[in-house]
């Protein structure tokens, strides 16, 4: 019970003190990469001296991945396989990595949210992983214009994703995120990467078996009822061809990542019913379905071409308690992007990303189709992936400023890059900007 009580008192404490009428302080969360700072983490020393500068500039929480694309995680458990070793660099096996965490981050008034990489389990870089090793049955089957293909053969792919339907991929993810819970005394946890790999994934037997129930008939001919390519007069370069069943899939495979966000909240709520239940994922929703993913309001109902009528009803805003909408985009504004129109865009490598310039491609109109998407189901939080603004500080500040007036917080990825950049007072000083703005 004593856990459970300073955990209670400390989340009223923390809205009462951060709050000013009925609007609170925006959050300012900071994720922590495992395998980028895993020698930056590596000690007691190292973690405090990071928690003191985080708590200096006012960042408000703090994100730790525990379990990152290999599918090992942070600390001893009974289910999934512990990380000791990255890039040659090893971590004392009696170093409570994440109590230390907790602990020096209470003392400083830092929330603790807990990270998972939920249906990634392999690393081709350091070639760990179930989906690589122990369970490669697990692995996604990829509809490529070569053929079917497992991921584990794909040699662009440096993650390995298991199927997001398979009952006992879900049963076995859903058991972690149980296990973390129960654990830890944090204050919330976020789930990312629970999607396809991407609009290639799943093609396995068992994926077509159960689609083929849902639709209440065999598929005579697969994948080229789901989708086929054929290559552009243009370039040359391969093109998606919708099949007669295609808007079907498209929806059935959003209708099992809700399914499993159902099951994820009610097995975290059942655990521990103070830990905060959030999601990062992109903030391109035009295009996001091809991952399968509707993190919009169910009171939304998108007009584009590839939506089924009812895909609305595949929507989850409503079942999280915040989510963080990746902005990642080195153009800012949409002044920003207007100036690039007509250019190829800056590197876009997130998954079902596009190439497109419409207006939601700049950090601007990212917040802006996120708030507009979500209808104010949960808290959204304009997230930006900090490696973008490399020797722009200015343009890091505006990003920030931007996710922090059209969002009702801020997410930054990674503290790697804080550090590299020696970006700390850059971010000190907006935030310090914003709250003086907001009258706090």
């Amino acid at each position: 019970m004593k856990p459970l009580l300073f955990s209670l008192i400390l989340i009223l404490t923390s809205l009462l003190s951060c709050s000013t009428g009925d609007k609170p302080i925006a959050p300012v969360m900071l994720w922590f990469d495992a395998t980028a700072n895993w020698e930056r983490l590596n000690t007691r020393e190292g973690i405090e001296r990071i928690l003191d500068l985080c708590q200096g500039v006012g960042v408000s929480d703090v994100i730790v991945d525990i379990k990152p694309v290999s599918g090992e995680v942070l600390f001893p458990s009974r289910i999934a396989r512990q990380m000791h070793t990255w890039q040659g660099i090893s971590r004392d096996t009696s170093f409570d990595y994440m109590g230390t965490i907790i602990a020096a981050a209470r003392e400083r008034g830092l929330r603790v949210h807990v990270a998972l990489n939920v249906f990634s389990e392999g690393s081709r870089v350091s070639g760990a992983g179930l989906a690589l090793n122990e369970r490669p049955e697990w692995q996604t089957i990829l509809n490529r214009p070569e053929g079917l293909i497992p991921t584990g053969q794909a040699p662009d792919k440096y993650s390995a994703f298991v199927n997001p339907v398979d009952p006992q991929v879900q049963a076995y993810e859903l058991d972690l995120i149980e296990e973390i819970v129960r654990t830890f005394g944090v204050d919330g946890i976020i789930l990312d990467r629970v999607r396809f790999d991407s609009i290639e994934s799943d093609f396995s037997p068992l994926t077509r078996r159960l689609f083929e129930e849902f639709i209440g008939q065999k598929i005579n001919s697969w994948p080229q009822d789901i989708f086929s390519y054929t290559r552009t007069s243009a370039s040359g370069e391969w093109e998606l061809l919708p099949g007669p069943h295609f808007k079907d899939w498209i929806f059935w495979r959003s209708m099992q990542i809700k399914g499993f966000f159902e099951k994820a909240r009610q097995r975290v709520k059942e655990a521990a019913p103070q830990v905060l239940f959030g999601d990062y994922a992109g903030s391109w929703y035009p295009t996001y379905y091809e991952v399968g993913v509707n993190w919009a309001s169910s009171d939304y109902r998108p007009q584009y071409e590839w939506a089924h009528p009812d895909y609305h009803e595949t929507a989850y805003a409503h079942l999280l308690d915040f989510f963080c909408s990746g902005c990642y985009f080195e153009e800012v504004t949409r002044a920003d992007l207007e100036a690039i129109k007509d250019s190829i865009p800056a590197r876009r490598w997130e998954a079902a990303m596009g190439m497109g310039n419409e207006y939601w491609y700049c950090v601007e109109g990212a917040c802006e189709m996120s708030m507009k998407v979500t209808m104010g189901a949960t808290p959204v939080y304009g997230s930006l992936y900090l490696l973008q603004y490399k020797d722009r500080p200015e343009k890091f500040r505006q990003a920030m400023q931007m996710c922090l007036e059209k969002t009702d917080g801020l997410m930054l990825f990674d503290l790697i890059y804080l550090e590299d950049y020696k970006w700390w007072d850059v971010l000190e000083q907006t935030i310090a900007e914003h709250r003086r703005k907001e009258g706090r």
